[in-house]
């Protein structure tokens, strides 16, 4: 009997051989799917190598913009496996349902695309809490709400699994997921949170570069950190283009199959490819925009768990360089201890000194021994740090403008001065 095209894409029954325009789309979705992979997982291990060791050195909670980036990295991991299964179908030249392969791009597609946009809209409400609101939450707390995001993930795809165990997953068109004719659980455990993460990262970003813009304006940010907060706000625009960019496509479509109007291979695995570059997207962004925390030396940067609201933004580091100087106690063998703490309006003065920049430094641990007075010093005497940091950044036109208008000034005080020396006494007299 005689299928037409789109009864052929909607059906869920298994395909072989591959269809040509079903082929040539699943050969780009994976090639796609291997880029986005790879890098997220790249990302990913430079982010838990370097989790692991702060822990080690500082042990304390690190950074929380940077463990939010490493779960949207896991997740991106999870959503590119997913159309890299496609080569097995690409193998088999055909895509067959009831098999384990079938399942885990099933699976995948579900956990992935779901929390691709939970963490993308974290991250959102991350920065503005704390660039905005000038809030963070606690560790503990940061660390049970992430919990809570993961287990909303997963539970929303074993909701479905426990409530049709034998036939969820089977070929939705162009690769495995949920079956057709589960519409509800395809709206409730998938597309409705997609929607709301794609709305609300939309909101959320789009509020930010208002009220950041409206802060300059009004001088509420110094200015000495005016230019930072321009280059930020545009930062703003670009992260939910490119989310929605990535997921807006496929769920479209998939909600339009619901209506059962007609799609065509081509159009799916199209969507298809966009997604699943929503990876390699997603650390060639965060690269770039937070690269002053993604890539800065994690060993040396002592203030990297302290980086908040525009420190976190930077196209490019700023490498610095030098050694850095503390001072710290000396314990007399008389029992006198001494020990020096840094005030907090010097920890915010060195925080400030800091922004967009990075330090590396040198510790040099003298060893003292009093003799001959009386006086001993037992342990470490002096630990010696010394920091010298350069910053590197693209100037705005109003920034020259400034530099000339002093530069002016100096010349026209200069002037003055030479003149006023050339006087005769009496003629200083005003």
């Amino acid at each position: 009997m005689f299928q037409s095209a789109s009864s052929v894409v909607l059906s869920t029954q298994t395909i072989s051989p591959l269809p040509s325009d079903l082929r040539s789309g699943l050969i780009v979705a994976s090639v796609f799917g291997f880029i986005s992979f790879f890098t997220s997982l790249g990302l990913f291990a430079l982010l838990a190598y370097r989790f692991i060791r702060w822990r080690q050195k500082h042990q304390r909670f690190p950074n929380q913009f940077l463990f939010l980036i490493l779960n949207l990295a896991f997740a991106d991991i999870q959503q590119s496996l997913a159309f890299l299964l496609n080569v097995k179908w690409l193998g088999s030249n055909g895509i067959f349902i009831g098999n384990n392969t079938c399942f885990a791009q099933g699976w995948f597609v579900s956990t992935g695309d779901l929390a691709s946009g939970v963490w993308c809209l974290a991250i959102g409400l991350h920065t503005f809490a704390d660039l905005i609101l000038n809030f963070r939450l606690s560790a503990g707390k940061f660390v049970g709400l992430v919990a809570s995001l993961w287990t909303f993930i997963y539970a929303c795809a074993v909701i479905g699994i426990a409530m049709h165990p034998k036939d969820y997953y089977v070929r939705a068109g162009a690769w495995c997921w949920v079956n057709e004719k589960y519409d509800n659980e395809r709206l409730y455990l998938h597309y409705l949170w997609i929607f709301i993460a794609e709305f609300s990262v939309v909101i959320i970003y789009a509020a930010m570069f208002v009220l950041l813009h409206y802060r300059i304006r009004t001088h509420a940010i110094p200015t000495a950190e005016s230019s930072h907060a321009r280059r930020a706000a545009k930062y703003m625009v670009i992260y939910p283009i490119v989310y929605v960019f990535c997921t807006l496509p496929l769920a479209s479509m998939r909600m339009a199959s619901m209506s059962h109007d007609p799609m065509t291979f081509t159009a799916l695995t199209a969507a298809g490819a966009i997604i699943t570059s929503n990876g390699w997207l997603d650390v060639l962004l965060y690269t770039l925009t937070r690269r002053v925390l993604l890539l800065s030396n994690a060993d040396a940067d002592s203030a990297l768990d302290e980086k908040r609201g525009l420190d976190t933004f930077a196209f490019r580091p700023d490498y610095g360089w030098g050694t850095t100087t503390t001072i710290t106690a000396l314990k007399m063998k008389g029992g006198n201890h001494h020990t020096h703490h840094p005030s907090k309006s010097s920890r915010s003065g060195s925080r400030a000194m800091t922004r967009l920049g990075s330090r590396q430094g040198s510790e040099e641990e003298l060893w003292r021994h009093h003799q001959g007075s009386g006086v001993g010093v037992e342990g470490p005497g002096v630990t010696k740090e010394t920091v010298v940091q350069v910053r590197s950044e693209p100037m705005e036109l109003t920034e020259f403008a400034g530099m000339g208008y002093m530069k002016e000034i100096e010349r026209t005080s200069s002037f003055d001065s030479a003149q006023e020396e050339k006087l005769p006494p009496l003629a200083r007299i005003e």
